[in-house]
């Protein structure tokens, strides 16, 4: 006999055995076959990170249904973007965004059925969300009612998890969110993505995974669920707390976590004495990526967490594309890895043509060899020069061993007197810089006839004092006068979305106000 303990997951004080959560699931899919759900109809999830959503997701994917989940920062336009675009039958919300999906189905004008996830308290209280969220808005059904009305869980449907693949949004940073329309999945393809996520995740059957970033977003939601489906112990953060990140690590003896760079560098401005009392040696795999780490918090995170730190670079469109260990970076600084299980990477210019290595240029890449193929959802395949491989918008160099190094995104090039400035480069050099937290460079207008201003928002790690001239007068220092900023702004925080890539857009939209070299929030 195994009396072993069942696997769970913990999320803001509660605890549910992972086979409760299977059954809950399997009941919620007999509800929503039901409903009138059938395989390849998309449902929309805006949720906090919780128990319900990774069995909220496991019951979309049982009756063939595809998940879509939606950021929980998006506003009611934006939401109907994903909505209509996707074509979402029924949409599965928490209390708290039912009005945002309200105002959004009726913007589309289509009356999509909702189902409303009562939010318990220690998740309000985790969250530090307002108390009366715990109340439902009573305008719609409940989960927990729809989970009840079923005696038995919906039987296996073949095919089902892959018919449940075919859809996902990328993170609409740089301008709205394209639906990437996977072909369907075969056997092989979907054991060699769930071994290879497995394998390279560090993710086992009885091992103990911190989920730390947003569920609604790509990485960290289908990395939760193959761990559900393995019996990984799971533990969900509701909201990004540096300190209890690590009271997680130390308590639970977490061995696997997903970050990204902004999460890095907020867990290197804890005072050196807070860090000091968590024993964070139970980690081999704290994976980091969706974002380029500047050097200097790369390297300190490396001195902190050694082998364990892991990074890769991948988007939506083609999966993982390559990997880098600690060791490995340290031998090549900046790089974020090399090509893995057959994808491939290419620099070259818009025609296609290979450029040198340590030449900057486009990133095409190709996923793994068991990644599926894939149109955009109402806008056909994407155009590319070069046969097999597709560029996404990301710039880079490989170096003379075949390592990739990211520039940046070519929408955010600095044009300054003709000449291309990469907005990475100053970013980098800026965070190298002693109680720099976070910053995000761009290219405004400029009042004479230089064409953009470099202008940097910089955010200061808790106590350090910057100054905006001080800032300026170091990088004359470290880089090409034409690349120092122009204007420099502290600011209280940067509108970085929860997976760590920064809304540009939104800090343009602020400069076009009124502004001046002072503290600003956005």
């Amino acid at each position: 006999m195994n009396d072993a303990p069942s696997p769970t997951i913990t999320c803001g004080g509660r605890i549910r055995a992972q086979p409760d959560a299977h059954g809950r699931a399997g009941r919620l899919a007999a509800a929503l076959a039901d409903s009138g759900v059938e395989r390849g109809d998309r449902v929309a999830i805006m949720a906090r990170n919780d128990i319900e959503f990774l069995e909220i997701s496991l019951a979309i994917a049982g009756c063939g249904g595809n998940p879509v989940p939606i950021n929980t920062r998006w506003l009611a336009a934006e939401v109907a973007h994903v909505l209509g675009d996707s074509g979402a039958r029924l949409a599965i919300a928490h209390t708290e965004f039912v009005p945002i999906l309200e105002a959004a189905r009726e913007q589309i004008g289509v009356d999509i059925q909702l189902l409303e996830v009562a939010m318990p308290e220690e998740l309000v209280a985790e969250a530090e969300l307002d108390r009366a969220l715990v109340q439902p808005t009573g305008r719609h059904p409940l989960l927990e009612q729809w989970v009840e009305a079923q005696p038995e869980a919906l039987g296996y449907i073949e095919g089902a998890i892959a018919d449940s693949m075919g859809l996902i949004y990328t993170s609409g940073t740089t301008g709205a969110p394209k639906g990437v329309f996977r072909e369907r999945m075969t056997p092989h393809q979907l054991l060699s993505i769930a071994g290879g996520t497995a394998q390279r995740m560090g993710l086992a059957p009885g091992g103990q995974m911190l989920v730390a970033g947003p569920l609604y977003h790509t990485s960290p939601n289908a990395v939760a669920v193959l761990a559900l489906r393995m019996g990984t112990d799971i533990t969900i953060m509701p909201r990004w707390n540096s300190e209890k990140f690590l009271q997680h690590i130390d308590r639970k003896r977490i061995q696997q976590a997903k970050v990204v760079p902004t999460m890095l560098s907020r867990l290197l401005s804890l005072p050196a004495d807070v860090r000091a009392r968590y024993d964070v040696s139970s980690l081999t795999h704290l994976i980091h990526s969706a974002a380029p780490c500047p050097p200097a918090v790369k390297r300190a995170a490396i001195d902190w967490f050694g082998e364990a730190l892991w990074e890769f670079y991948g988007n939506t469109e083609t999966g993982t594309v390559t990997w880098i260990s600690a060791s490995e970076w340290l031998e090549h600084p900046g790089s974020v890895g090399r090509p893995v299980d057959g994808s491939a990477v290419l620099i070259a210019d818009e025609h296609g043509n290979p450029l040198p290595s340590g030449v900057t240029g486009r990133v095409y890449v190709r996923g793994a060899d068991y990644w599926p193929r894939f149109t955009y959802l109402n806008r056909g395949a994407p155009e590319s020069p070069v046969e097999d491989l597709i560029w996404v918008g990301d710039l880079g160099h490989v170096d003379e061993d075949g390592w990739l190094h990211l520039a940046g995104r070519s929408s955010e090039i600095i044009i300054r007197g003709g000449v291309n400035v990469y907005p990475a480069e100053i970013e980098n050099a800026i965070m190298a810089l002693d109680g720099v937290e976070d910053v995000a460079v761009l290219g405004l207008p400029d009042s004479g006839d230089l064409g953009e201003a470099v202008t940097a928002y910089i955010l200061a790690r808790p106590g350090a004092a910057l100054d905006p001239h001080g800032i300026r007068a170091a990088l004359r220092d470290r880089i090409a006068d034409y690349k120092v900023p122009t204007a420099v702004h502290l600011v209280d925080e940067l509108p970085r979305d929860d997976s760590g890539k920064v809304y540009k857009r939104h800090l343009r939209d602020h400069a076009a106000e009124p502004a001046s070299e002072t503290r600003m929030r956005y």
